[in-house]
C-alpha cells in the first residue's frame, strides 16, 4: 500500500506540474539563447594596463581584447589635439607597437583609446586605465636640441629666463575681476605642472597688461620639450623681453608659424588682452558694424575690469553711457560689453582685435 500511495504521489504531482516544468525549462532554454546572443553579438573593447611611462622615441607596446569588432583605431589623447597613432588597424591582432617621435611633446595626463573603426556615435571604444607619462628625448645640451629643430631653445637654469604659456581652456569676459585671471593662471599652471608664480597678461582700466607685468626676461614657452643630460629642461625661445612678444602681434601667417609652436599658435590668436598699454583708450572699443550698418561701442576695453559676461548693456539711461565718434564723426552710445583681444586677421596672422563678454577667448600666463 505505501508502495501505491508513493506512485500515485509522483503521477499526481507529474499531472499537476507538468505545464511549469515545461515552462521553466523552455524559459532556461530561452535565458541560454539570449545570454549566447548576448555574448556573441555585443562589440565589447578593452585596453590593458601598459608601462605608465616611456621616453618620447621609444616604442611603447598598446594591448587589448576585442570582441565582434572587426578594425579598430588608436588615438593619443593629451594635448591640444588627438593625435592619431593606428588607423583601420585589425582588431584581432590585440596589440601594436607605436615608435613614438623623438620629438613627442612631453607631459604627465595621456591616454590611449582604442575604438571600433570608422569612429561613429555608438561604436565600442576604450580607454587606457592608467594616465600615461611621456619623457622629453635628452639631449647632450639644449644647444644640440636647437640645431636639430632649427631653432632656439634655452634651459630652464639660463639667466634672465621667465616661461609663458597660453591656458588650454578659454573664459568669457567674467573672470572674476583681475584677481580670478590670475588665479586661472594659477590653476592651469599647477595643472600642467609648471613651477612658479604666473599672473594673466592682461590690462585693467587702472594699469595696463605692461605696467602689470613688472618682471621682465627673456621669454620661453612654459612647457618643456626636451632634457639634456645634465637635467636642464630645454624650453622653446619666444622673444628677448615682453615687449618683443608683444610685438609678434603683428606676425603675418606664415611668420607665426615659425615663430611658435604649434599648441602656442594656436592659442595666442585667441586672447584676451585689455588695455595692452597706458597709451590705450579706457572706453569706446570698437566692436564692429551692426545690422543696420552703425557702429558698435563698448563701454570698456576690459569687459567692465573683467567682471562683465554680457553683449548688451539693458537698463541704463543713454545720458549714464559713453558717448564715441565713428569715422564719420557721428555720436553714438557706447552701449557694448566689450574686451580687447588679440585675433586672428583675414589674411590668417595676428592682429589686435575687440570682442563682446559673451565670447570666450584664452589667457597669456606670464612667470613673475
Amino acid at each position: 500500500m505505501e508502495i501505491e500511495k508513493e506512485t500515485l504521489n509522483k503521477e499526481t504531482f507529474l499531472q499537476e506540474y507538468k505545464g511549469v516544468l515545461i515552462a521553466g525549462v523552455a524559459l532556461l532554454v530561452l535565458g541560454i539563447i539570449l545570454l549566447f546572443n548576448f555574448v556573441f553579438s555585443t562589440k565589447r573593447i578593452a585596453v590593458s594596463p601598459g608601462a605608465m611611462s616611456f621616453q618620447a622615441g621609444e616604442n611603447y607596446e598598446i594591448k587589448w581584447s576585442a570582441a565582434n569588432v572587426g578594425r579598430v583605431g588608436i588615438v593619443l589623447f593629451g594635448g591640444d589635439q588627438p593625435q592619431w597613432i593606428a588607423h583601420n588597424y585589425p582588431a584581432g591582432a590585440g596589440r601594436y607597437v607605436w615608435q613614438s617621435d623623438p620629438y613627442q611633446e612631453a607631459g604627465a595626463e595621456y591616454r590611449f583609446a582604442v575604438f571600433e573603426y570608422p569612429w561613429k556615435k555608438g561604436n565600442a571604444i576604450a580607454y587606457s586605465p592608467a594616465l600615461i607619462s611621456i619623457i622629453g628625448q635628452k639631449y647632450v645640451s639644449c644647444d644640440s636640441y636647437s640645431v636639430e629643430q632649427n631653432w632656439p631653445y634655452l634651459p630652464s637654469k639660463h639667466p634672465g629666463v621667465l616661461r609663458a604659456f597660453i591656458t588650454q581652456s578659454a573664459f568669457d569676459g567674467n573672470l572674476g575681476g583681475i584677481d580670478g585671471a590670475d588665479q586661472k593662471c594659477a590653476q592651469e599652471a599647477q595643472k600642467m605642472g609648471y613651477d612658479g608664480t604666473y599672473i594673466a597678461f592682461l590690462g585693467t582700466d587702472d594699469k595696463s597688461a605692461r605696467e602689470r607685468a613688472a618682471k621682465d626676461g627673456i621669454f620661453v614657452e612654459a612647457g618643456a620639450i626636451g632634457q639634456s643630460v645634465e637635467g636642464r629642461f630645454c624650453h622653446r625661445y619666444l622673444a628677448q623681453n615682453l615687449q618683443k612678444l608683444m610685438d609678434k602681434i603683428n606676425l603675418s601667417k606664415e611668420a607665426a608659424q615659425i615663430q611658435f609652436s604649434g599648441s602656442f599658435n594656436q592659442g595666442f590668436g585667441n586672447l584676451w588682452l585689455g588695455r595692452m598699454s597706458p597709451a590705450i583708450e579706457k572706453k569706446c572699443l570698437s566692436l564692429g558694424i551692426d545690422k543696420e550698418k552703425e557702429m558698435m561701442f563698448s563701454n570698456s576695453y576690459t569687459c567692465q575690469n573683467w567682471t562683465a559676461n554680457k553683449r548688451l548693456i539693458t537698463g541704463a539711461a543713454d545720458a549714464n553711457l559713453t558717448r564715441c565718434y565713428d569715422l564719420e564723426g557721428k555720436n553714438l552710445v557706447a552701449k557694448y560689453y566689450g574686451g580687447a583681444t588679440i585675433t586672428l586677421s583675414e589674411q590668417g596672422g595676428y592682429a589686435l582685435g575687440a570682442a563682446s563678454c559673451d565670447n570666450k577667448r584664452r589667457l597669456l600666463c606670464v612667470e613673475q
